[in-house]
């Protein structure tokens, strides 16, 4: 099997980390303790794995930190010899939220992490769309969280969200988390019609997971699929083992070729689309909203 490419990681820096255990600790039954926070004991955890490289991300929850918090991700790459690479953030209540991106683009970033529950913000939001299309012309790409999952799981809302921003930016790479649960089976049929959406399986396929517990996986349909969907964990957010998602997904006996574009190829593709092209001038730098 090929070596795995983890698209879904968390680093934050350590402020940050120890007041999101916190809130697992004091406001869930997740147990997170096993593993750890500091980004090269978390790297180390990978290579044990066999993880050939990891994307990772943090999210500006309020205004006035996304940029301090996009540098310390991109250095943070930096001393981990570009073994992880990051996603950047943007709050759209920065005066210059598009100058942000830009600047963690810049600066080594590959894409943008969204997380619609813990930001408050909307993906289909139309402040995005000078964010998605700077994405778009620089190779990035967008990876989602939709809704309040795993808390609670309305159906079909996300999804319109989602749908809004492929129809109006048809050349943004869209990673959606979780396996868009719990539409999995509708985003499987919306990839018919949008060529770069994509799904993540993170959480999704778990022995254990407060996500896939509740849902049942169509193998068949994920092998017909197999060329947009993206091998993912959270980690080290997560209460249980880090193998446990590449477990599940091996249970379900997908043909090698398809389990090797999920857990490897796909994400390759995305991440040397990013590095390709991530320089690349996209026109006036006064552009705003």
């Amino acid at each position: 099997m090929s070596a795995l490419i983890d698209i879904h990681t968390h680093l934050h820096p350590p402020r940050l980390f120890r007041a999101i255990r916190r809130w697992f600790a004091e406001r869930s039954t997740w147990d997170l303790s096993a593993h750890p926070t500091e980004p090269h004991e978390v790297a180390a955890t990978f290579r044990r794995a066999g993880v050939e490289r990891f994307v990772f991300c943090s999210y500006a929850h309020k205004p006035g930190m996304a940029r301090e918090l996009n540098a310390w991700l991109a250095q943070t790459s930096r001393e981990l010899g570009r073994y992880g690479l990051p996603l950047g953030t943007v709050h759209l209540d920065d005066p210059d939220y598009l100058d942000d991106l830009r600047a963690a683009l810049d600066d080594g970033c590959i894409g943008l992490k969204i997380h619609e529950d813990v930001q408050r913000l909307a993906v289909d939001d139309p402040r995005f769309d000078p964010v998605y299309a700077e994405l778009a012309a620089r190779g990035g790409f967008v990876l989602a969280h939709i809704g309040p999952i795993p808390w609670d799981y309305p159906r079909h809302a996300g999804r319109e969200r989602v749908e809004a921003v492929l129809s109006r930016h048809p050349e943004l790479n869209f990673v959606v988390a979780h396996f868009c649960a719990p539409d999995s089976d509708d985003y499987l049929a919306l990839m018919e019609r949008h060529p770069r959406l994509y799904l993540d399986t993170t959480m999704y396929f778990a022995h254990g997971s407060p996500i896939g517990s509740l849902f049942i996986a169509d193998a068949e349909a994920m092998a017909r699929r197999s060329k947009r969907i993206l091998y993912g964990t959270d980690y080290p957010n997560i209460p249980f083992a880090y193998d446990a998602e590449l477990r599940g997904l091996e249970a379900l006996e997908l043909p090698a070729t398809a389990l090797r574009a999920i857990l490897h190829d796909n994400a390759a593709a995305l991440i040397d689309a990013a590095l390709r092209d991530g320089g690349r001038a996209t026109g006036p730098r006064d552009a705003r909203v």
